[in-house]
């Protein structure tokens, strides 16, 4: 969604916009079992950042009015479990 490089599933970080009491909030979901459409970015901050700063998760996750709430925690821990 950021940067625009395709990869396999696997190589990429999966995120949910999960419903939350007052709207929709981002979650990782690294199993891919969470219902609901799969976002996928590249295992970087620095994507997840992009994303984030372009509003893709929001759009990619087609939300009408429907807030989404972002913890910018989830795009740090990107790099620290970033597959080898």
């Amino acid at each position: 969604m950021a940067c625009g490089r395709r990869a396999p599933k696997a190589e990429l970080a999966r995120f949910v916009a999960a419903p939350v009491a007052d709207g929709r909030a981002l979650v990782r979901d690294d199993d891919g079992r969470l219902p609901g459409r799969g976002l996928y970015v590249c295992r970087s901050t620095a994507c997840f950042d992009r994303a984030v700063a372009r509003r893709a998760f929001r759009r990619a996750a087609r939300l009408a009015d429907e807030p989404l709430a972002i913890d910018p925690a989830l795009g740090d821990a990107l790099d620290e479990n970033e597959q080898v």
